[in-house]
């Protein structure tokens, strides 16, 4: 993902006048509480065209060209219905607000990407989960308390926080901090937007890993014009995948290759006393040390139930959770990504065996919290 600069862009005037005419026309609708449909005002040339050359035409959430196929115009706040809040509206009143628009792909919009040749993800649709704040439901509601939990393209900071390993996995970028409120919910933002737009689905993965092989490789070749002038343009923001590719090329000026592998197959090293938090209310890193080092080194089971069928995870000793090969960072995500609900507890969804006693992960925690400490609920 890479940052959109949309300051300054506007609409020609004789589409806004129109989309002045198609609100009010919804807006005096809703007033009667008779039906009313959306003009696809966003679909025109003279808004999508604007809108693709900032980034030119490629998903500006996985960053992958659109050929072939018409380009959609996502709302990042959805327009007709908020999915999970029933009886919300949506945000009907910024159906035809350019700051609003995300140039996106089918997949990432609609669905359809697969992992291993299992349907995978949610998509964004009319997903729009928030981490605090009082959702919007109408004109007059203050935007700017809602802190969403999917990543805005648009938002300074977001994509930021999306990082990859060297296996071309999308995951949390490594040493970014947790929000307050990601604390207070217990949700990893990035881990949430790479679940619900299967930003990991096995097409991606594997051609984010060969880019990242081709910059490593060609890195190595130091004064070679061919070699640096693709390089560069690999990394352009306009670039398929360019935010994977740049990663390659920071690992690879940092020396630290091997230590960046955080994929399925993990070979991070073992979380040591320095490393110790009082317990996470994120994810399970910090409460590492209270494991069996040998049992970590070969994976820790994980089982949870829901809707009367049980659920079977492993955790690493890096302390991300693996459920059907997919690595998840936080009980959360691997929880939801297992039951394919979005409204799912990981933290007393899952449990583990210790020392005998089968506890969830909630009461793991809560069985080593440290009195007074900063991250203690």
């Amino acid at each position: 993902m890479r940052h959109v600069d949309m300051s300054g862009l506007s609409a020609p005037s004789a589409w806004i006048a129109k989309a002045r005419k198609a609100k009010e026309k919804i807006q005096a609708c809703i007033a009667d509480g008779t039906a009313f449909e959306f003009r696809s005002l966003w679909t025109e040339d003279d808004v999508r065209g604007p809108l693709v050359q900032l980034l030119g035409p490629k998903c500006w959430y996985c960053e992958t060209l659109i050929q072939r196929t018409d380009i959609q115009i996502d709302h990042f706040r959805p327009k007709s219905e908020v999915s999970g809040e029933p009886g919300h509206p949506g945000y009907w009143w910024l159906a035809y607000e350019v700051a609003n628009y995300r140039v996106i792909c089918k997949h990432c919009n609609s669905g359809g990407a697969r992992y291993n040749d299992v349907p995978e993800g949610l998509a964004k649709s009319s997903r729009f989960p928030l981490l605090a704040g009082t959702r919007a439901s109408k004109p007059e509601d203050d935007l700017t308390v809602e802190q969403p939990v999917l990543l805005d393209p648009v938002q300074p900071g977001d994509p930021d926080l999306l990082g990859f390993d060297t296996a071309g996995f999308a995951r949390r970028q490594s040493g970014a901090p947790y929000s307050q409120a990601e604390k207070q919910s217990g949700l990893c933002r990035a881990d949430e937007t790479i679940r619900i737009l299967a930003l990991n689905a096995t097409q991606l993965t594997e051609q984010r890993r060969e880019l990242m092989s081709e910059i490593r490789e060609l890195s190595r070749l130091p004064g070679t014009h061919v070699a640096e002038e693709f390089i560069a343009k690999r990394i352009r923001p306009q670039a398929q995948w360019s935010a994977a590719a740049s990663t390659a090329l920071a690992i690879h000026r940092a020396g630290a290759t091997t230590q960046h592998r955080i994929g399925p197959a993990p070979t991070a090293a073992t979380v040591g006393p320095s490393d110790v938090h009082p317990r996470s209310t994120v994810d399970l890193v910090d409460l590492l040390i209270h494991l069996d080092e040998d049992e970590l080194a070969v994976g820790i089971t994980l089982t949870g139930r829901h809707g009367g069928r049980e659920y079977r995870a492993e955790l690493r000793k890096d302390g991300r959770i693996i459920v059907v090969g997919r690595a998840w960072g936080t009980p959360q995500s691997a929880a939801r990504a297992a039951t394919g609900r979005d409204d799912v507890d990981g933290w007393s969804f899952w449990r583990l065996i210790v020392g005998g006693a089968d506890l969830s992960l909630a009461d793991f925690r809560t069985a080593h919290a440290v009195p007074g400490g900063t991250n203690s609920l």
